[in-house]
């Protein structure tokens, strides 16, 4: 129970308790003030009748006593009258049997006037000659007394109305603050850092408002001074000083991470953009000019990247440039690489170097290592100087599926015929047991073999077919969560960015989660850094959809942007996961080391639970526990296992 209601029971029950007395003080008093004036004007009559009758009794004149008693008793205010001599013998008796009118039967049960009766010996000298007993009737009191307890309670509610209304509006206006400051640690806890504007006149409120202030901006400083550390950190450490691209550490940590990315099938292609007569440029234009130059090629190099999905753009030696594109097969490399060509042209009419660049490109898959990779590359680039006219070249591989029209025969048919197959890895804690379990999807090319799944999910992407297929894997799931209640754990299905920023895709998932509202907390999404911070409103709005559902969402790849950290206090995120760049090979990399144990430090205090994943060893699991990551995910735990089993 809030405060609030708790004074205003107290203050209700109080004023209840004073009203109540007070009611049942004023109604008491007035049935003891008409007890006893009934009383007193019972026997005065009685005395008054009394000395009134003594010459007609002594004459023996009882028509003029009768006369006189009746115009007494008609009176209505007695019920009993009776004139007798001392004797015994009765002259003249009256009786009122007239009911009580206009008083509930219940009031007069539980509120009793006694009726008193007098008596009034009638003397003739000194002579006792007869004996008046008169006895009161209690209707005149008990409607007096109904019709003033009427009114007691009337204005008793009506003041106990206006009483809690006043202090109603007073409480109101007091604790107003205390609301605030609630508003205030809630949004806190949502990752934002208001400060209530109207302080309080009461002195110990507004202690409370101006120390929740100071926390408040306290908090925000230590994260925004935390967030920009380890962002300033992660620059130095893996960002070139000139370009701001990855440097070469970077490079070999994203590209290894590519290749052994099991979820993802490790395929994918790299292309080395080298630059032609670098120093002879140094020599005419100068150095400004070369760094600027430099500068140019690599913005150029991010535009054109930014069309793939997780692509990484770097500078892995002084003339050298590398793009990783994580999940392309030839046909794919063939459009980066013309894209990349087309780029160099263009800086190179601006700049009027007539052969600015070469771009080569070598495809690898899981079991490729970097330095055949980097001899491929090499070859492909040699091809492309040989050709001219900042030209690339591609190094021939076979690939799942030849072109676009075939990829997008094979996707869509997979579609259409329902024919995806779901496979789900477990997400552990700390005490092995799951906390969700990610879904991974596989389909078949016409030889019957699985494709490597990072290669489809990419063309799915490029051919528009995306929203298709998280639309039936969400299907898949929900079905599989509502068909075996409390058998699975809560799935995740990966969304495309496409997906996330589509307003049909979210009006779908609106109404899917209106038609199946038992998913709740059991249906996840994650969604890729990369995805989620290339609009970060949309992205927002996308969370909000799914929270509102008490849905969850994971970041995934955490840590392959440089401008992640920002990000974090913007989108309301449940998890993020850590890109496997970070994770691999955690035993041995302090660099890496202390920059998890920062990030997990920023998202803890976020309220934010921290992944990891690609573990694949006990050492690694330790490594992650030591650092206060208590959530993985890795084949060390499970490999992925068929949902329909």
């Amino acid at each position: 129970m809030t405060l609030s209601r708790q004074l205003i029971t107290l203050i209700s029950i109080t004023f209840l308790l004073i009203f109540s007395g007070t009611f049942w003080i004023s109604v008491e008093n007035t049935r003891s003030y008409l007890m006893l004036q009934l009383a007193t004007q019972t026997q005065n009559t009685a005395n008054s009748l009394g000395l009134s009758l003594v010459p007609h009794l002594q004459r023996g004149d009882v028509a003029a006593m009768d006369t006189m008693i009746n115009a007494v008793f008609d009176s209505g205010y007695y019920k009993s009258l009776s004139l007798s001599k001392m004797s015994g013998k009765v002259l003249i008796e009256r009786e009122n049997t007239s009911r009580i009118e206009g008083v509930p039967q219940w009031f007069i049960e539980h509120l009793n006037l006694q009726t008193p009766h007098a008596e009034s010996i009638i003397t003739t000298g000194w002579i006792q000659a007869g004996r008046l007993t008169l006895v009161a009737h209690p209707g005149f009191a008990y409607k007096k007394l109904w019709e003033t307890t009427q009114q007691t309670l009337l204005w008793s509610l009506l003041a106990f109305l206006v009483s809690m209304i006043a202090v109603l509006s007073i409480l109101r206006a007091i604790l107003r603050p205390l609301k605030a400051v609630e508003d205030q640690a809630l949004a806190i806890c949502e990752r934002d850092f208001p400060i209530v504007g109207q302080i309080p006149r009461t002195r110990e409120l507004k202690r409370m408002v101006l120390a929740m202030n100071r926390m408040s901006a306290k908090l925000k400083s230590i994260i925004s001074k935390l967030s920009e550390r380890a962002e300033q950190m992660r620059r130095d450490a893996l960002a070139d000083p000139l370009t701001g691209l990855a440097n070469r550490r970077a490079f070999n940590a994203m590209l290894e991470h590519a290749i052994h990315d099991r979820e993802q099938g490790g395929a994918g292609s790299l292309a080395i953009i080298r630059i032609s007569g670098f120093a002879d440029y140094n020599r005419q234009h100068g150095i400004q000019a070369g760094d600027d130059l430099l500068i140019d090629i690599a913005n150029k190099l991010s535009v054109t990247a930014a069309s793939w999905h997780m692509a990484t753009v770097a500078r892995i030696t002084g003339t050298d440039f590398a793009v990783i594109l994580p999940q392309t097969d030839i046909t794919l490399a063939h459009e980066a690489g013309q894209a990349i060509s087309s780029a160099v042209i263009e800086l190179a009419d601006t700049t009027g170097v007539v052969e600015l660049a070469h771009t080569g490109i070598a495809l690898f898959h899981h079991d490729s290592r970097i330095s055949e990779i980097m001899v491929d590359a090499d070859a492909a680039l040699a091809t492309a100087s040989h050709s001219g006219g900042n030209s690339y070249a591609v190094q021939n591989k076979t690939s799942a599926a030849q072109g676009n029209i075939a990829w997008k025969q094979l996707i869509e048919k997979a579609i259409q015929s329902n024919s995806i197959r779901l496979l789900a890895q477990p997400v552990l804690n700390r005490q092995h047991q799951v906390v969700y379990s990610e879904i991974l999807i596989r389909i078949r090319d016409q030889a019957d073999s699985d494709i490597a799944p990072g290669i489809f999910s990419a063309m799915a992407d490029r051919l528009g077919l995306n929203e298709s297929l998280d639309q039936l894997t969400i299907m898949q799931a929900s079905a599989l969560i509502e068909a075996h209640k409390g058998k699975h754990s809560p799935l995740a299905v990966n969304l495309s960015p496409h997906s996330i920023r589509s307003p049909t895709f979210n009006h779908w998932l609106e109404q899917h989660y209106l038609q199946h509202a038992g998913l709740g907390d059991q249906l996840l999404f994650e969604i890729s850094e990369h995805g989620l911070l290339q609009d970060i409103t949309q992205a927002a709005a996308f969370i909000t959809l799914v929270h509102a559902h008490r849905g969850k969402v994971v970041m995934e790849h955490f840590g392959t942007r440089l401008s992640s950290f920002q990000a974090l206090r913007q989108l309301k995120v449940d998890y993020i996961k850590l890109s496997g760049s970070y994770t691999r090979d955690i035993t041995v990399n302090s660099d890496n080391r202390f920059f998890l144990q920062t990030v997990t430090d920023i998202a803890h205090g976020l309220d934010i639970e921290v992944i990891a994943e690609q573990i694949e060893t006990a050492a690694d699991a330790e490594a992650m526990q030591a650092l206060g990551i208590n959530v993985m995910q890795g084949y060390y735990f499970g490999e992925p296992a068929s949902l329909q089993a």
